[in-house]
């Protein structure tokens, strides 16, 4: 179960371990990426504003990070950051708080921070719409373009069955289109 206050989730990824050595600093890839980026929006600097004083939820350094793991992984210490940033996100929308959050444009599931997208948007120009749906909505979106492409003389009718019954019940045959018993 997650925990549903700062110091619960502080404690449960291990925040309260760090022994600021600076390695998640290092390797993040967010100083490469946002050109606004501080010290305060580093995993090193949220840790040492959460152990300082617990009052993240509004924060928006909350929002900068990647979630790529880089910092969990080299940490010597077993800080899980990603999994602390995330949990704290959701804490953040569950107050009803979604302004910097970006949501699925079909099904309104939590998608990146709104910071992450207008970054995107950046880079990737009008093929970074397909960013803004989550990936059960990206999938169906696929698999209907997908079943456009197929000819219509192809697609599989609703209702066939292989045991001799075509369409409405009529019984398959040699010449009727439906399979021969």
């Amino acid at each position: 179960m997650t925990p549903t206050s700062i110091e619960g989730l502080a404690e449960k990824y291990r925040l309260l371990l760090c022994v600021e050595c600076g390695k998640c600093v290092a390797v993040c890839p967010m100083g490469k990426l946002f050109d606004d980026l501080t010290y305060d929006a580093t995993p090193r600097g949220v840790i040492e504003k959460v152990l300082l004083d617990f009052d993240i939820l509004g924060d928006e350094r909350l929002w900068f990070c990647l979630t790529c793991n880089v910092c969990t992984d080299i940490c010597p210490q077993g800080v899980r950051f990603r999994d602390f940033v995330e949990a704290a996100r959701q804490l953040v929308i569950q107050t009803g708080d979604s302004d910097q959050g970006a949501f699925c444009r079909k099904c309104g599931a939590y998608l990146w921070p709104q910071h992450t997208v207008v970054y995107l948007r950046q880079k990737l120009g009008p093929s970074a719409e397909e960013l803004e749906l989550c990936p059960k909505c990206r999938q169906y979106t696929a698999a209907q373009k997908m079943k456009g492409l197929v000819p219509a003389g192809r697609r599989v009718q609703a209702g066939y069955e292989r045991k001799g019954q075509g369409m409405a019940g009529e019984t398959g045959g040699a010449g009727d289109g439906g399979p021969s018993a």
